[in-house]
């Protein structure tokens, strides 16, 4: 339902805060912040699910990912690089937040994420089945 809302307002996800009010997981999606030159996203313990292409940043590419808690609400000034990933987005830059353009565009840690996923998706080989 969420999702068919944030359609109609013309966003291609909807991103949950889970019931403590911590930052989640988009409707198919999960999320990661650029904070402090670090890419942030938030714990299983969120009640996030263990997304392919979230588990294939945290396991096997070369950087350092924090998984903590994060406030939503402290979020949007803190903030100025995030992305959503999924088997079917893979790594895809937010632009806007509830209809509202954020200033930054994609910067060089998503940049240099979204490279590393498609360069490791090329070498995956399907599994059997």
């Amino acid at each position: 339902m969420a999702l068919a809302v944030a359609h109609r307002q013309g966003a291609s996800e909807a991103v949950f805060a889970n019931t403590l009010g911590y930052l989640c997981e988009g409707s198919g999606s999960n999320i990661f912040v650029v904070l402090g030159g670090r890419l942030v996203t938030p714990p299983l313990s969120s009640g996030c699910l263990a997304g392919i292409t979230r588990g294939l940043i945290l396991e096997r590419l070369e950087c350092d990912v924090d998984q903590r808690r994060m406030c939503p609400s402290a979020s949007s000034e803190r903030w100025k690089r995030r992305f959503l990933t999924s088997a079917l987005r893979d790594v895809q830059p937010i632009g806007r937040i509830d209809g509202r353009a954020l200033p930054f565009g994609p910067g060089p840690r998503t940049t240099t994420v979204a490279q590393a996923c498609t360069a490791l998706q090329a070498r995956e080989p399907d599994p059997p089945g």
